[in-house]
Protein backbone atom coordinates (compact mmCIF):
# COMPACT_ATOMS: atom_id res chain seq x y z
CA UNK A 1 0.00 0.00 0.00
CA UNK A 2 1.42 3.37 -1.05
CA UNK A 3 1.74 5.95 1.70
CA UNK A 4 1.35 9.70 1.32
CA UNK A 5 4.38 11.57 2.63
CA UNK A 6 3.39 15.22 2.90
CA UNK A 7 6.91 16.58 2.46
CA UNK A 8 7.50 14.61 -0.74
CA UNK A 9 4.04 15.50 -2.02
CA UNK A 10 4.53 19.23 -1.49
CA UNK A 11 7.98 19.05 -3.09
CA UNK A 12 6.64 17.34 -6.24
CA UNK A 13 3.69 19.74 -6.45
CA UNK A 14 6.02 22.72 -6.05
CA UNK A 15 8.31 21.53 -8.85
CA UNK A 16 5.34 20.99 -11.18
CA UNK A 17 3.83 24.37 -10.28
CA UNK A 18 7.10 26.20 -10.94
CA UNK A 19 7.46 24.45 -14.29
CA UNK A 20 3.92 25.00 -15.55
CA UNK A 21 2.67 28.02 -13.59
CA UNK A 22 1.70 30.46 -16.43
CA UNK A 23 -1.18 28.44 -17.90
CA UNK A 24 -2.49 27.32 -14.52
CA UNK A 25 -2.31 30.72 -12.83
CA UNK A 26 -4.20 32.17 -15.80
CA UNK A 27 -6.77 29.38 -15.49
CA UNK A 28 -7.15 30.06 -11.76
CA UNK A 29 -7.67 33.78 -12.34
CA UNK A 30 -10.25 33.23 -15.09
CA UNK A 31 -12.12 30.67 -13.00
CA UNK A 32 -12.31 33.02 -10.02
CA UNK A 33 -13.67 35.80 -12.25
CA UNK A 34 -16.21 33.55 -13.95
CA UNK A 35 -17.47 32.10 -10.67
CA UNK A 36 -18.51 35.59 -9.59
CA UNK A 37 -20.70 36.27 -12.62
CA UNK A 38 -24.02 37.86 -11.78
CA UNK A 39 -23.24 38.77 -8.17
CA UNK A 40 -22.37 42.28 -7.06
CA UNK A 41 -22.52 44.30 -3.86
CA UNK A 42 -23.75 47.82 -3.37
CA UNK A 43 -20.51 48.79 -1.65
CA UNK A 44 -21.61 52.24 -0.43
CA UNK A 45 -24.80 50.96 1.15
CA UNK A 46 -22.99 47.95 2.60
CA UNK A 47 -20.40 50.21 4.25
CA UNK A 48 -23.17 52.27 5.84
CA UNK A 49 -24.95 49.18 7.15
CA UNK A 50 -21.78 47.72 8.60
CA UNK A 51 -20.84 51.02 10.24
CA UNK A 52 -24.25 51.38 11.86
CA UNK A 53 -24.33 47.88 13.31
CA UNK A 54 -21.94 45.99 15.56
CA UNK A 55 -24.02 42.82 15.79
CA UNK A 56 -22.50 40.09 13.55
CA UNK A 57 -25.90 38.42 13.10
CA UNK A 58 -27.45 41.68 11.95
CA UNK A 59 -24.53 42.33 9.62
CA UNK A 60 -25.06 38.96 7.94
CA UNK A 61 -28.75 39.75 7.50
CA UNK A 62 -27.85 43.15 6.06
CA UNK A 63 -25.51 41.56 3.56
CA UNK A 64 -28.44 39.82 1.87
CA UNK A 65 -30.05 43.21 1.38
CA UNK A 66 -27.11 44.73 -0.48
CA UNK A 67 -26.33 41.69 -2.64
CA UNK A 68 -27.48 42.18 -6.20
CA UNK A 69 -27.95 38.88 -8.02
CA UNK A 70 -28.62 38.30 -11.70
CA UNK A 71 -29.69 34.66 -11.68
CA UNK A 72 -29.24 34.22 -15.44
CA UNK A 73 -25.62 35.35 -15.24
CA UNK A 74 -25.11 33.26 -12.09
CA UNK A 75 -26.28 30.18 -14.01
CA UNK A 76 -23.94 30.98 -16.91
CA UNK A 77 -21.06 31.51 -14.48
CA UNK A 78 -21.81 28.21 -12.74
CA UNK A 79 -21.79 26.26 -16.01
CA UNK A 80 -18.59 27.96 -17.16
CA UNK A 81 -16.96 27.17 -13.82
CA UNK A 82 -17.82 23.48 -14.25
CA UNK A 83 -16.44 23.57 -17.81
CA UNK A 84 -13.21 25.25 -16.68
CA UNK A 85 -12.90 22.75 -13.83
CA UNK A 86 -13.16 19.87 -16.31
CA UNK A 87 -10.55 21.45 -18.59
CA UNK A 88 -8.32 22.24 -15.63
CA UNK A 89 -8.24 18.70 -14.26
CA UNK A 90 -7.27 17.36 -17.68
CA UNK A 91 -4.50 19.95 -18.04
CA UNK A 92 -3.12 19.07 -14.60
CA UNK A 93 -3.16 15.35 -15.37
CA UNK A 94 -1.46 15.92 -18.73
CA UNK A 95 1.22 18.07 -17.10
CA UNK A 96 1.90 15.36 -14.53
CA UNK A 97 1.70 12.31 -16.81
CA UNK A 98 2.96 13.68 -20.13
CA UNK A 99 5.20 16.55 -19.03
CA UNK A 100 3.11 19.23 -20.74
CA UNK A 101 -0.47 20.39 -20.17
CA UNK A 102 -1.57 20.38 -23.81
CA UNK A 103 -0.48 19.51 -27.32
CA UNK A 104 -1.93 22.57 -29.09
CA UNK A 105 -3.90 25.60 -27.92
CA UNK A 106 -6.96 24.28 -29.72
CA UNK A 107 -6.81 20.97 -27.88
CA UNK A 108 -7.30 22.74 -24.53
CA UNK A 109 -10.98 23.43 -25.18
CA UNK A 110 -11.90 20.10 -26.76
CA UNK A 111 -14.04 18.01 -24.45
CA UNK A 112 -15.83 14.69 -24.52
CA UNK A 113 -19.47 15.67 -23.94
CA UNK A 114 -20.32 12.37 -22.25
CA UNK A 115 -17.36 12.70 -19.89
CA UNK A 116 -18.26 16.35 -19.21
CA UNK A 117 -21.84 15.38 -18.36
CA UNK A 118 -20.63 12.69 -15.96
CA UNK A 119 -18.22 15.17 -14.38
CA UNK A 120 -21.05 17.68 -13.89
CA UNK A 121 -23.26 15.06 -12.21
CA UNK A 122 -20.43 13.82 -9.99
CA UNK A 123 -19.55 17.36 -8.89
CA UNK A 124 -23.20 18.11 -8.12
CA UNK A 125 -23.84 14.90 -6.17
CA UNK A 126 -20.51 15.17 -4.36
CA UNK A 127 -21.45 18.64 -3.14
CA UNK A 128 -24.86 17.46 -1.93
CA UNK A 129 -23.43 14.43 -0.12
CA UNK A 130 -20.79 16.50 1.66
CA UNK A 131 -23.34 19.18 2.58
CA UNK A 132 -25.71 16.59 4.04
CA UNK A 133 -22.83 15.02 5.98
CA UNK A 134 -21.94 18.41 7.44
CA UNK A 135 -25.56 19.05 8.42
CA UNK A 136 -25.65 15.80 10.38
CA UNK A 137 -22.42 16.72 12.08
CA UNK A 138 -19.19 18.29 10.88
CA UNK A 139 -17.11 15.13 11.32
CA UNK A 140 -19.24 12.88 9.05
CA UNK A 141 -19.09 15.56 6.38
CA UNK A 142 -15.29 15.71 6.58
CA UNK A 143 -15.02 11.91 6.48
CA UNK A 144 -17.29 11.59 3.44
CA UNK A 145 -15.58 14.50 1.67
CA UNK A 146 -12.18 12.83 2.01
CA UNK A 147 -13.35 9.33 1.07
CA UNK A 148 -14.97 10.66 -2.12
CA UNK A 149 -12.38 13.38 -2.72
CA UNK A 150 -11.07 12.01 -6.01
CA UNK A 151 -14.45 11.26 -7.62
CA UNK A 152 -14.65 14.51 -9.67
CA UNK A 153 -11.04 14.19 -10.89
CA UNK A 154 -11.60 10.57 -11.88
CA UNK A 155 -14.79 11.51 -13.71
CA UNK A 156 -13.00 14.24 -15.66
CA UNK A 157 -9.81 12.40 -16.58
CA UNK A 158 -10.13 8.63 -16.33
CA UNK A 159 -13.09 7.84 -18.60
CA UNK A 160 -15.17 6.26 -15.84
CA UNK A 161 -18.91 6.03 -15.29
CA UNK A 162 -20.82 7.96 -12.64
CA UNK A 163 -20.79 5.03 -10.21
CA UNK A 164 -17.18 4.10 -10.91
CA UNK A 165 -15.99 7.61 -10.04
CA UNK A 166 -17.35 7.28 -6.51
CA UNK A 167 -16.49 3.61 -6.00
CA UNK A 168 -12.89 4.05 -7.16
CA UNK A 169 -12.37 7.07 -4.93
CA UNK A 170 -13.81 5.09 -2.02
CA UNK A 171 -11.38 2.21 -2.63
CA UNK A 172 -8.37 4.46 -3.23
CA UNK A 173 -8.84 6.37 0.02
CA UNK A 174 -9.45 3.28 2.13
CA UNK A 175 -6.89 3.21 4.95
CA UNK A 176 -5.57 6.69 4.08
CA UNK A 177 -8.04 8.96 5.91
CA UNK A 178 -5.57 10.49 8.37
CA UNK A 179 -2.92 11.00 5.70
CA UNK A 180 -5.46 12.74 3.46
CA UNK A 181 -6.78 14.83 6.35
CA UNK A 182 -3.24 16.02 7.02
CA UNK A 183 -2.87 16.74 3.30
CA UNK A 184 -6.09 18.78 3.36
CA UNK A 185 -4.85 20.81 6.33
CA UNK A 186 -1.55 21.38 4.50
CA UNK A 187 -3.47 22.61 1.46
CA UNK A 188 -5.39 25.06 3.65
CA UNK A 189 -2.10 26.31 5.11
CA UNK A 190 -0.61 26.81 1.64
CA UNK A 191 -3.71 28.72 0.52
CA UNK A 192 -3.50 30.99 3.59
CA UNK A 193 0.17 31.68 2.88
CA UNK A 194 -0.74 32.52 -0.72
CA UNK A 195 -3.46 34.87 0.49
CA UNK A 196 -0.94 36.62 2.74
CA UNK A 197 1.40 37.18 -0.22
CA UNK A 198 -0.37 40.36 -1.34
CA UNK A 199 -3.41 38.20 -2.24
CA UNK A 200 -1.91 37.56 -5.71
CA UNK A 201 0.00 34.57 -4.35
CA UNK A 202 -3.29 32.77 -3.74
CA UNK A 203 -3.43 31.90 -7.45
CA UNK A 204 0.00 30.27 -7.39
CA UNK A 205 -0.97 28.53 -4.15
CA UNK A 206 -4.05 27.21 -5.94
CA UNK A 207 -1.78 25.64 -8.58
CA UNK A 208 0.32 23.91 -5.90
CA UNK A 209 -2.81 22.63 -4.15
CA UNK A 210 -4.24 21.21 -7.37
CA UNK A 211 -0.98 19.47 -8.23
CA UNK A 212 -0.97 17.97 -4.73
CA UNK A 213 -4.40 16.53 -5.46
CA UNK A 214 -3.31 15.06 -8.80
CA UNK A 215 -0.01 13.62 -7.55
CA UNK A 216 -1.69 12.02 -4.54
CA UNK A 217 -4.42 10.56 -6.77
CA UNK A 218 -1.91 8.73 -8.95
CA UNK A 219 0.00 7.66 -5.86
CA UNK A 220 -3.11 5.97 -4.46
CA UNK A 221 -4.42 4.72 -7.79
CA UNK A 222 -4.01 0.95 -8.17
CA UNK A 223 -1.18 0.04 -10.50
CA UNK A 224 -2.20 -1.41 -13.82
CA UNK A 225 -1.88 -5.19 -13.78
CA UNK A 226 1.16 -6.59 -15.52
CA UNK A 227 0.28 -8.32 -18.78
CA UNK A 228 0.44 -12.07 -18.57
CA UNK A 229 3.31 -13.61 -20.51
CA UNK A 230 2.30 -15.05 -23.82
CA UNK A 231 3.15 -18.72 -24.06
CA UNK A 232 3.63 -19.82 -27.62
CA UNK A 233 2.31 -23.22 -28.40
CA UNK A 234 4.83 -25.54 -29.99
CA UNK A 235 4.11 -28.62 -31.96
CA UNK A 236 6.49 -31.54 -31.82
CA UNK A 237 7.02 -33.15 -35.17
CA UNK A 238 7.85 -36.81 -35.32
CA UNK A 239 9.70 -37.84 -38.38
CA UNK A 240 8.08 -40.93 -39.94
CA UNK A 241 10.24 -43.02 -42.14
Amino acid sequence: MNKIVIGDLVSKAWDLAVKHWPIFVLLSVVTSLVSGFGVSIDAERYADLITNSSDPTAQVAMLSEVLQVNYFLVSIGFLLTIYLGYIGFNLYVNAYCKGKPYETMGSIFKVDLNSLAIFFCVEFVYGIIVALGCLLCILPGIWIAIRLWYAPVLAATQNVTFGEAFSRSWEMTKGHFWELLLMALTMIGISILGLCACCVGVYFADVIVNFMLIVSMFLLMPAAPEPEPVVEETTDFVEVQ
